[in-house]
């Protein structure tokens, strides 16, 4: 859970692939709509980048925003991710429609503690 002064605003989680010739670690997040836009995501990610790179060794992290999800972009680029690039038809929204997803990746060196 994401908690700021006592309000639940989201949900961040992360994955790992421990095989070593594919080590990495992936990054999930959700903040509320009504906390959108005052930093608090890229707070999350990078607190957690931080810990996947420090704590468990990772040397890349990815994420990956549905593809018109530009604030979320912004502040993914904030914490050091690239675009890698987009993932067709990725995830079928609550409308029963595909939508395109954007495959974001971060080495360690790219890690903006900022």
């Amino acid at each position: 859970m994401i908690v700021v002064d006592d309000e639940v605003i989201g949900a961040i989680q992360f994955d790992e692939e421990n095989d070593p010739m594919y080590r990495h670690a992936g990054i999930d997040v959700f903040i509320t709509a009504a906390r959108h836009g005052q930093g608090l995501g890229s707070d999350a990610v990078r607190t957690l980048a931080r810990f996947l790179i420090e704590e468990r060794g990772h040397h890349r992290l990815t994420i990956d925003p549905a593809v018109d999800n530009e604030r979320a972009i912004r502040a993914y680029r904030r914490v050091g991710f690239r675009e890698v690039g987009v993932m067709r038809e990725y995830e079928r929204g609550t409308d029963g429609i595909w939508h395109d997803g954007l495959l974001m990746e971060m080495l360690a060196g790219d890690f903006t503690d900022e």
